[in-house]
């Protein structure tokens, strides 16, 4: 059994060596670093020898571990710390958007080649506010805040350096310049070619766009993609005319290279809702299910030839496939769809409330997206104000 008197006194500076336990010592020292910093210390072993021999250890590690931070660059420093710390506290699917604003955001500009311990409160707030101007969206610029800030809050407590993000300005919604997006829906016109180059078929009498009723049901449904592709029959209550979306799709970086689709048992607002079906979407879904091979309660609406869901990219080609035959020329994806259906609310003048419910968005989002059809219905509004003379 040790005793107190039996440890030797350290020179001034090299620490303390005192008793833990019955059998076992602790050493404690602080430890200054290349950087200028201090660490305080503590090693645990059954002897005075392997106490300081433990520290002399420590110590080494320590110091190889301070230059090598020195010399890691933020990008390099950020994805060292996603993959062996953070990776295990989130969602694949978070992990993945982090990984896209580290690419996009991040690595791609001058900060990112920067040593992570030399970046600067002043550099970090350049980068925001170049996001700004560049006209990206809120959310983008608020992602790569939020990165920034969890991986400095991480680095500047394990490295022992001052956290650059204390002095960055989060950014504020209503200060950000959103540069306005195009979107593109289909006319009264387009949406008849559209449904009607969904009947082509082979000589052999099978259809030549296999999704493509399911397709054109959706410019009255409005889902969204991975909506759409997450949807099992079991979801469509033909009786009752109304679907209930709970799930979507998402797309997930696998290991490696490789890529995997999963659907996810909540939708991308995570606000699960019924979408009203009306006669003719009601009647493109039956004349899809009884072209469909593959019908139980749990298959998937559009499902693929092994019974599994499809992708976004088998859609968006399909939709260009009918476009082509109708000869139509818009734009290429599901979205054009959900948007033809947003535009066919907005036109027979459904309140944005509503729109905003059924769309599964919030009525900010709703308006903002559909900015020129409200400004539309306001116009209808007051026009239908009664003019008298004065």
């Amino acid at each position: 059994m040790f005793q107190q008197s039996d440890l030797p006194k350290l020179p001034h500076g090299e620490g303390t060596i005192f008793i833990y336990s019955d059998k076992t010592l602790a050493y404690k020292k602080t430890i200054k670093l290349p950087n200028g910093k201090s660490v305080r210390k503590t090693v645990y072993a059954p002897s005075v020898k392997k106490c300081l021999d433990a520290m002399k250890q420590a110590e080494h590690e320590l110091a190889k571990s301070c230059k090598n931070a020195e010399r890691t660059t933020l990008a390099e420093g950020i994805s060292i710390w996603m993959d062996t710390v953070h990776k295990k506290t989130v969602k694949q699917q978070t992990y993945d958007r982090m990984q896209k604003t580290l690419r996009n955001q991040i690595e791609n500009k001058f900060i990112g080649a920067i040593p992570y311990q030399s970046v600067s409160s002043d550099e970090i707030q350049e980068l925001i506010n170049e996001l700004n101007e560049r006209k990206y969206s809120y959310s983008t610029i608020k992602k790569t805040y939020d990165l920034l800030n969890a991986f400095y809050r991480y680095a500047s407590a394990k490295d022992r350096f001052d956290n650059p993000m204390l002095l960055v300005s989060s950014p504020k919604e209503a200060a950000v310049e959103v540069e306005s997006k195009e979107i593109e829906w289909l006319e009264e016109n387009e949406i008849e070619m559209f449904i009607k180059a969904c009947d082509i078929r082979y000589n052999t009498g099978t259809l030549k766009f296999k999704y493509g009723y399911a397709l054109a049901a959706n410019i009255y449904l409005g889902l969204r993609g991975g909506e759409l592709l997450a949807l099992q029959w079991r979801d469509i209550d033909f009786d009752k005319c109304t679907i209930y979306v709970s799930k979507t799709l998402v797309q997930l970086n696998d290991t490696g290279a490789k890529v995997k689709f999963v659907v996810q048992s909540n939708t991308k607002t995570y606000k699960n809702r019924y979408v009203p079906i009306n006669n003719s979407a009601l009647a493109l879904l039956e004349k899809h299910k009884n072209s469909c091979q593959f019908t139980d309660p749990d298959d998937f609406v559009i499902s693929t030839s092994n019974r599994k869901t499809n992708t976004l990219k088998n859609l968006s080609d399909m939709i260009k496939g009918i476009e082509k035959a109708a000869g139509i020329d818009k734009g290429c994806n599901t979205h054009i769809l959900r948007h033809t259906c947003a535009s066919l609310y907005f036109k027979k003048g459904i309140p944005v409330e509503t729109i905003s419910q059924i769309l599964g968005n919030t009525r900010e989002v709703c308006e903002s997206t559909y900015v020129h059809f409200v400004e539309e219905q306001l116009k209808d509004a007051a026009s239908k104000m009664e003019i008298v003379d004065i």
